[in-house]
């Protein structure tokens, strides 16, 4: 699991949530509130912050309370991450589809919070109350951490619902993803309480340029839409990430200099989003619709083409590696155990290298001493069966009828819950 931490995907999905927990903070709810929690955490009024002769008192109640704080609302935004990941193995089977409806969700979520259309019921807000001046303790600051989190989730809600689902939709990572988004709302409160006049100040100017910073926080979610599409259609995120970024860029240029309403041009970038996204992934069921598994243009290590045929009515675990993934390396040992000591049990499994060199394939596969058979084709193969292109991809299939697939998992689902279903499936 963590070798895969360094893959781009991974990466991407971290810089977004990370951002969009640092402009949760910027949000209107939370920013112009910020002295008062501040008052709140240290029992002092905010003049009495401000003007403090004890400075060194000040900075250990403060920042020992927000920290406190922080740990509390951050507790319960990583508990939200662990129960994504419990929708992952659904998400998995059916990725490309529900990536796509999330990824339009979001923008429908980005569209509300750019202006260019109001949702009503997303301006609803239920807010803690604040008011009462009683000192706080380490433990009641803890407490008051977990309640800003429920009580300011429907105030955040668009952004935290994008990082609910791009966790969802990558379920190895979910907890590290909702960390990542508690720690970008983190830090703009620690530095807070760290350097009280010099941030306040900041903060009073920042107000005055709140439309600015929704028109970035909207087209950050609109970028987390389409890093959740054109991942999800094994499109190098590169160019969709670069071009929506620049669009968006447009779009607040011409909103705040040339004074065009946002609506139409936030429109178009939305619909044309869709478009690019919906036409690729047509294109990709319409060609796994059209094209036999049974008959991949796979190849031998000689060259000699393989395919599923010497597989009738049988159970089969395709193991989809290459030489360049980590985590593949990490798991393919493992898939040998299995493969020893379970061979005779009514499942087989077929390893796929996917070097785009079939002499590297052939290489590492003698080099790791691979037990079980192992054929070589490339990364387009994963369209065929429905998932994205992601390594290592482990697919159980029943070869008959048609090679229905069974199971999809995305990364190394562990020994037991591998075996285990390899076990009830060849029944």
């Amino acid at each position: 699991m963590f070798g895969d931490l360094g893959n781009t995907p991974f990466l991407s999905a971290f810089g977004i949530c990370f951002t969009q927990g640092l402009f949760s903070f910027f949000t209107p709810c939370v920013l112009p509130l910020i002295p008062v929690y501040l008052s709140f955490l240290s029992g002092m009024t905010f003049d009495q912050l401000q003007h403090a002769e004890n400075t060194s008192a000040r900075f250990k109640k403060v920042f020992g309370n927000t920290l406190l704080f922080v740990l509390g609302f951050s507790t319960i935004f990583i508990l939200l991450g662990l129960g994504a990941t419990q929708i992952g193995d659904f998400l998995n089977r059916y990725q490309r589809p529900i990536a796509f409806g999330a990824a339009i969700i979001i923008l429908i979520l980005a569209l509300h919070f750019t202006g260019a259309y109001q949702i009503s019921f997303l301006n609803y807000e239920k807010r803690i109350d604040i008011g009462s001046q009683k000192k706080m303790g380490p433990f009641s600051s803890f407490l008051f951490g977990l309640a800003f989190a429920f009580g300011w989730t429907p105030c955040i809600g668009p952004i935290l619902a994008s990082v609910l689902l791009i966790a969802a939709y990558n379920p190895q990572f979910g907890i590290f993803l909702l960390a990542a988004y508690a720690a970008g709302l983190a830090i703009p409160f620690l530095l807070t309480a760290l350097f009280v006049n010099t941030f306040i100040g900041l903060l009073n100017r920042m107000k005055r340029h709140m439309e600015l910073v929704e028109l970035i926080i909207g087209s950050v979610l609109v970028l987390a839409a389409a890093y959740l599409m054109f991942n999800a259609l094994s499109i190098s995120l590169l160019l969709p990430l670069g071009v929506t970024a620049l669009a968006m860029t447009l779009v607040i240029v011409l909103k705040l200099i040339a004074k065009i309403p946002i609506r139409w041009p936030a429109l178009i970038v939305a619909i044309a989003m869709v478009a690019v996204g919906g036409t690729i992934y047509v294109g990709q069921i319409t060609k796994a619709v059209t094209k036999d598994i049974s008959q991949m243009g796979w190849v031998d290590a000689a060259g000699r083409p393989a395919d599923l045929s010497t597989y009738q009515d049988r159970v089969v675990l395709l193991n989809f590696f290459a030489s360049w993934c980590d985590p593949c390396k990490e798991e393919i040992p493992k898939l040998a155990q299995i493969y020893r000591e379970h061979q005779k049990e009514g499942f087989a499994i077929l390893g796929i290298d996917m070097d785009s060199d079939l002499a590297d394939g052939v290489a590492f596969v003698k080099d790791r001493q691979v037990p079980y058979p192992v054929v070589y084709g490339n990364l387009n193969d994963l369209a065929s069966f429905g998932t994205r292109a992601a390594l290592p991809t482990n697919i159980i299939l029943r070869t008959k009828p048609s090679n229905k697939v069974l199971k999809v998992y995305t990364g190394w689902p562990g020994e037991n819950t591998l075996l285990a279903d390899l076990m009830q499936f060849a029944k």
